[in-house]
């Protein structure tokens, strides 16, 4: 069994293997005028849940539950024969042998800025040119994808439905992640950048709207917006009346703030 450092080390080694493969090292002029070859490392920053929690993080469900479907689809596959249908004691075999030690290899790395989980079956296209990542793993990771892959297997599908399905399609498919055990969210998300955006813009119009709410007014200000807010023409509040005139209109004014009912013979 690898350490946590040697496991990171390997991931790390691998994942920028595939970076260099795909898009090459990044060509750059130095201080001195000599073209040399460079290629940035990202490491992702832990929470305390990545770290310590014992169950799977929610943002990394999807992935995991597609990590879990392609597993079990290939642990089938070898066993299968091709002259008759597994007995039930072998399949239930397979996936409980696959949910023990069948997932190792994954963790978290960073990509485009966000962490998301990463291993041999979660093929990572969008590392930008010129760019790694490392992977951050352990035994930890293993765990909750073993739990994940039992719930999966015996809450979620079921075992003989689960085979049922392999048989049909020759595969245990990613889209029960989506139709059946409902990790994976159906139609495109919103991408990140996008959300992050919309939160920001609506976090300053709720500021906002507390600093206007919270500014000091005079009473030229407060009638004018009072007659916009009631839907009637400033001047209905402002024209010269009897003391017993704005006795009455004061009333119902004030009975129409507090919602009790419109404001007549202004």
């Amino acid at each position: 069994m690898l350490s946590t450092h040697r496991f990171v080390f390997v991931a790390a080694c691998l994942l920028v293997e595939h970076a260099v493969a795909k898009d090459q090292w990044e060509q750059k002029v130095d201080d001195e005028g000599r073209n040399v070859q460079s290629l940035q490392i990202q490491a992702p920053s832990m929470t305390e849940e990545d770290q310590y929690g014992y169950t799977m993080p929610d943002q990394y469900r999807c992935d995991a539950c597609k990590v879990v479907a392609h597993h079990l689809g290939e642990a089938l596959k070898q066993r299968q024969p091709k002259n008759r249908r597994l007995k039930e004691w072998e399949y239930t075999e397979i996936f409980d042998e696959t949910c023990k030690s069948g997932l190792t290899g994954y963790g978290v790395a960073l990509v485009d800025g966000q962490n998301v989980l990463s291993g041999p079956a979660l093929k990572r296209e969008d590392v930008a040119p010129g760019m790694g990542a490392i992977q951050m793993g352990g035994e930890t990771w293993e765990k909750r994808l073993g739990e994940i892959c039992r719930k999966f297997v015996y809450e979620k599908i079921g075992e003989e439905e689960l085979y049922e399905h392999f048989r049909a399609k020759g595969e245990v498919s990613r889209d029960l992640c989506f139709q059946e055990t409902r990790d994976c969210q159906l139609g495109p998300k919103a991408p990140q950048k996008k959300e992050k955006a919309k939160k920001e813009t609506d976090a300053k119009k709720q500021k906002k709207q507390k600093q206007e709410k919270a500014a000091d007014i005079d009473l030229s200000t407060f009638v004018d917006k009072l007659a916009k807010k009631h839907g009637i023409a400033k001047s209905e509040y402002t024209r010269k009346r009897s003391f017993s005139e704005w006795e009455q209109l004061f009333q119902q004014a004030a009975q129409r703030i507090s919602g009790g009912g419109e404001v007549v013979g202004v």
